[in-house]
């Protein structure tokens, strides 16, 4: 047997042990000791050496095993599969058995055997692994694997595909394989795909859109392959992969890439590989091709605001990004078009394409640092706030009991540092008086958890007193309970002073109103007094005297409705007051009061209530309405002075027209000692006509109806009339009278020729008068011209007896002349040059003076008149100096008039002018005749029966025929009133003349128009 055994361990390639029960010492083959790699040299036989080999688990089973196999006096054998670890750190698995030996009744030895199984076992655990790995990838990888048989037209699926597919048979057909795809489209498309397999064709992926029967929105992929199993067979295998994951990760990944608002790129060493929308707009580009074809470099400034290149800069970032993993810093980015924008970058870099790359997002944080520069403002504002308001933030930890403030506080505690807070104890500053119901303040507001306010008296440790509102409110930690206060504190000292000042003033104010003399009162937005004067009460006889806190509508029960509704408007913010207004006192007696209503501001825009100001104006009132009807009375009594004064005018000039007429046909043919007489006759009864003129245009001037015109006339025709009009006089009196134009003198200006005529004439008529000897000048010239107007200066110069400096005011006022000499001797009513310097006044101007006595006087003037584009025609008065009234012999007039005086006179005058002419005895005979005749020209007066001249020149004007738009019209009129004159304008008629006329000029304008009527013609 030995030698059986020395066999089995040296002849054979299992590796044996022997355990020899007799002596306790072990032994093996050197198949064992190669086995395990064990050197025969170290071998001790007392000792199992391959123990150590085994895992604690294996070790612990096969002792057990071995004490049975020791001790059991029957065969046993026992096997195990065991993992050894040999000291060569080397792994081998063996398959281990073992069996006791038996010498009659007693275990003579076990003996095991070793087979070295290590390369079949790691082929089966490779396998197992693939296998393990295979069905971990189909379930982690959602894919399994098919397979078509050309030849059969079948499908085959694996369980993992089977398990995607929700298919209950491994084996389905083509109509059963249409099954699982949602579109007809993508089921053809790989049907086409798979018969169109072929060597050159070897492979095709399809991605589509799975069935609603397998579950909403599932998409999977298929890859095919075309195999040949035998010569007679060829196969298509494949995989189907649920990609339903794949595509709502890529379709996030899009949402996140495309549609996020930062923009996100990728940079490799060549430049920008990808980027999103967000970076096309963030960066200005027209379209993402745009963007691509510029380097990265492109898109930021030469320098940082750091002041360092960009490109330094950017190798920097990049270098931390790839050294950390992860880089996030700030950069001042370019747009296309050349501005600047800060934007928050982050690089990431990540491997693409087997290549290093960088992810970047550009944040812009242009919004953010505005927000943060805003937010700085405001803390900044905050503190400055603090300052300026003198107040402080607090804060309370109930857990520490620290008190924290702001550093607006050290202000008001008047230390330096805020950190000396934390060692001073709140109640150290608060007054003796002060303490205890603050603690009860806190104490209350930490249990009902309720916002407080108070004001306390603070002792500072400099020594002073201040007085500081403390605002505090809780705030409730996770837990529920109270565990801080917070709030403000404001310096309020001088607020308190300045309510004590205020106090005082309010005192002062109510004694002030009490004593006033005025009857005000004040009253709040119900009515209620609040302040009133004595004079309030006695005004309004209240009998009451402590009105404070009473409404006002209860102590005067009788206020007007209307006023009720005032005085809400007035509590609304508007102001109300009257003049004169009235009401019935409680004795009956109708007062008249001024008042006035406004409201009172407690501060701006809140309305506190209302101030009511009365003055009792009664006997005001009563004064005005006496002056009132005295002002009635007096201007009924000027209309009827007007009335009368125009009527007087009338029926004194009616029969002055016929004595001052007839006087100048009897000095036609009158006898040498008649002619003396008839002279004295002529010059009184001008002298009277003169003075009858001057009242009437002073009673005109002084009653205020003066108005004056603006019409287009000729300036230098007005001048020629104004001398050829009194030239006669200045003949008679032996003097020259010139007229000096300036060459550039416009001929047509716009103003009142009227005016201006009647102002000259006096200034002319006067230096004739006042002159014996040597001339009186008119001269006009321009003072200044411009686009609208020109200034004119006229002057009036004579060499008569002069006018002493100390008389120049006086001769300007009414009923005045330079001496009671000068009127004995030259007669006059001293009102020509009061109506001259009143007329001008009327205009802007101003009449000025130069004179001495015995050295003549210049009166002169500035007018400014507009200027006029109109264009008159040429004409020239016949010059009446040197001849007697030539023969008007052709020209037929029509006399329009009811007084049979003036018409006698008016006709002696025609014959000897060789006028025929026609009369009509009022305005409806006038109209009449003028359409039955063709007169030259009509001579009208303006008061007669039937009809008036006014209405007979309307009736007139407005015939059809256009000689009647041209026949002369000239005004006969015996009142002096200005009015007059201007209305028979204004109706239409060329001129008037003035009764009683002068025959000079009555035959003058009567030429004049005969003339302008055969140059017409």
């Amino acid at each position: 047997m030995q030698n059986l055994v020395n066999h089995i361990f040296e002849d054979t390639f299992v590796g044996y042990w022997l355990w020899d029960a007799s002596s306790n010492l072990n032994s093996c083959n050197p198949i064992l000791l190669n086995l395990l790699a064990y050197p025969e040299a170290t071998l001790n036989a007392s000792e199992v050496f391959w123990y150590d080999y085994l895992s604690a688990s294996d070790l612990y089973a096969f002792q057990n095993a071995f004490e049975e196999l020791s001790q059991t006096i029957e065969p046993r054998n026992i096997s195990f599969k065991w993992r050894l670890k040999l000291p060569n750190q080397e792994v081998r698995y063996v398959r281990a058995g073992f069996r006791n030996l038996l010498n009659d009744f007693s275990v003579e030895a076990v003996v095991g055997s070793f087979i070295d199984i290590t390369e079949e076992t790691l082929q089966l655990l490779g396998a197992q692994r693939e296998e393990k790995l295979y069905q971990q990838t189909s379930q982690l990888g959602k894919s399994g694997a098919w397979e078509f048989d050309l030849s059969k037209n079948w499908f085959y699926f694996n369980h993992p595909a089977l398990k995607i597919l929700h298919q209950p048979s491994a084996r389905v057909d083509w109509e059963g394989l249409k099954g699982i795809f949602a579109q007809t489209d993508d089921f053809l498309s790989f049907e086409r795909n798979v018969k169109a397999l072929s060597p050159s064709y070897s492979t095709f992926t399809l991605e589509f859109e799975a069935n609603k029967s397998l579950g909403t929105g599932r998409w999977f992929r298929i890859i095919a392959e075309l195999k040949s199993a035998t010569i007679s067979s060829t196969k298509v295998f494949g995989i189907i992969q649920d990609i339903t994951d794949f595509k709502l990760f890529d379709e996030r990944l899009n949402v996140i890439f495309e549609r996020s608002t930062d923009a996100h790129l990728v940079f490799d060493e060549n430049g920008i590989i990808d980027c999103n929308a967000a970076a096309v707009q963030m960066l200005g580009c027209d379209d993402k091709a745009t963007l691509l074809r510029y380097h990265p470099a492109h898109f930021s400034p030469d320098f940082q605001p750091d002041g360092i290149t960009s490109f330094e800069k950017s190798k920097k970032m990049d270098a931390l990004a790839r050294q950390n993993g992860y880089h996030r810093f700030e950069w001042l980015h370019k747009r296309l078009d050349g501005t600047t924008f800060l934007a928050e970058v982050t690089l990431n870099p990540i491997r693409l394409n087997q290549k290093d790359a960088l992810l970047v997002v550009w944040h812009d944080i242009t919004e953010r640092k505005k927000a943060e520069a805003k937010l700085a403002n405001t803390q900044l504002l905050l503190a400055e706030t603090q300052l300026l308001t003198h107040s402080a933030s607090w804060v309370l930890d109930l857990s520490t009991h620290i008190n924290t403030y702001s550093s607006a506080a050290c202000e008001i505690f008047e230390i330096e540092n805020v950190s000396s807070f934390p060692k001073i104890n709140p109640l150290d500053w608060i007054d003796e008086s002060a303490k205890a119901h603050y603690q009860q303040v806190l104490e209350q507001a930490i249990q009902t958890e309720e916002e407080f306010e108070i004001e306390l008296l603070i002792n500072l440790q400099n020594g002073k007193k201040k007085v500081i509102r403390k605002i505090g409110k809780p705030t409730i930690s996770e837990s529920g309970k109270v565990d801080k206060i917070i709030g403000a504190i404001l310096d309020i000292t001088q607020e308190r002073k300045d309510q004590e000042a205020i106090l005082i003033k309010q005192e002062q104010f109510a004694s002030f109103i009490t004593n006033t003399p005025a009857a005000i009162a004040i009253f709040d937005t119900k009515l209620n007094y609040i302040a009133y004067s004595q004079h309030w009460i006695d005004s309004l006889l209240i009998k009451e005297q402590d009105l404070v806190g009473k409404n006002h509508y209860e102590v005067l029960p009788y206020i007007p409705q209307k006023w009720k509704a005032i005085n809400d408007l007035c509590l609304k913010g508007e102001i109300h007051h009257s003049e004169s207004d009235s009401f019935t006192r409680t004795d009956g007696k109708q007062e008249w009061i001024r008042w006035d209503v406004r409201p009172w501001y407690i501060e701006a825009g809140e309305i506190g209530g209302i101030i009511i100001c009365i003055d009792v104006i009664t006997d005001q009132v009563e004064a005005q309405n006496t002056l009132i009807l005295a002002k009635e009375e007096a201007e009924q009594a000027a209309v009827a002075k007007t009335q009368f004064l125009s009527t007087m005018s009338h029926e004194i000039r009616t029969p002055m027209n016929a004595v001052i007429g007839i006087t100048h046909l009897l000095m036609q043919n009158a006898r040498e000692d008649q002619a003396e007489y008839l002279k004295i006759l002529k010059f009184s009864a001008e002298n009277l006509l003169v003075l009858i003129n001057d009242i009437l245009d002073f009673n005109k001037i002084e009653a205020g109806k003066i108005t004056f015109e603006e019409v287009d006339f000729n300036l230098k025709d007005l001048l020629l009339n104004i001398r050829a009009a009194l030239l006669q006089k200045a003949i008679d009196k032996g003097i020259q009278l010139k007229l000096l134009m300036e060459d550039d003198l416009p001929e047509a200006v716009k103003g009142d020729s009227v005016r201006i005529g009647q102002i000259l004439t006096n200034l002319v008529s006067n230096a004739v008068k006042f002159t014996d000897y040597g001339r009186v000048t008119i001269s006009a010239s321009i003072l200044k011209k411009d686009a609208d107007s020109t200034t004119i200066t006229f002057e009036v110069k004579d060499t008569g007896i002069g006018i002493p400096q100390d008389k120049w005011d006086s001769i300007f006022d009414s009923f005045t002349q330079a001496s009671s000499e000068t009127t004995r001797k030259y007669g006059g009513t001293g009102l020509g040059l009061t109506i001259t310097k009143r007329l001008l006044e009327l205009q802007g101007s101003k009449i000025q003076l130069e004179s001495a006595p015995g050295e003549g006087s210049t009166f002169y003037f500035d007018l400014r008149l507009k200027n006029s584009s109109f264009q008159f025609k040429k004409r020239t008065e016949p010059d009446m100096t040197n001849q007697k009234h030539p023969s008007l012999k052709g020209l037929k007039l029509l006399i329009a008039d009811d007084n049979r005086i003036n018409i006698i006179v008016a006709q002696q005058f025609f014959k000897r002018w060789d006028i025929e002419s026609d009369v009509a005895e009022n305005g409806i005979l006038a109209v009449q005749m003028v359409q039955q005749s063709d007169y030259d020209m009509v001579l009208m007066d303006l008061q007669m029966p039937e009809m008036d001249g006014y209405e007979a020149t309307k009736s007139i004007r407005a015939l059809s025929n256009d000689r009647f738009a041209q026949i002369p019209i000239i005004a006969l009129t015996a009142s002096a009133m200005l009015d007059i004159k201007d209305k028979a304008f204004s109706v239409g008629m060329n001129d008037y003349i003035s009764k009683p006329f002068n025959p000079d000029d009555l035959y003058r304008k009567i030429a004049l128009y005969k003339k302008e009527n055969t140059q017409e013609v």
